[in-house]
């Protein structure tokens, strides 16, 4: 082999070094942003269903303060229910 041979496998082998260092780079900023988009959606999803657990908790506490008597009676009936049902 003559030194040009080996000086042009040397820039060869530089450019593939290169090319990988890129590719890898890319992959890695690609994992990123899906890993961003997947938390986006999830931060998204979370809110609106805490937004709709308060909201359905406040009518439940209207439920109860309009009609205490009907609530621990209602209660009481769960309990009883599951207490059978565990047993």
């Amino acid at each position: 082999m003559s030194q040009n041979d080996t000086d042009a496998i040397k820039r060869d082998m530089e450019s593939l070094r290169k090319d990988l260092r890129e590719l890898a780079e890319g992959f890695r900023k690609s994992g990123e942003d899906r890993a961003r988009k997947v938390g986006d959606q999830a931060q998204n999803t979370y809110d609106a269903y805490a937004k709709e657990a308060k909201k359905r908790g406040k009518e439940v506490s209207a439920e109860i303060e309009a009609r205490p008597f009907t609530s621990v009676i209602a209660a009481f009936v769960i309990g009883l229910i599951l207490g059978k049902i565990v047993r």
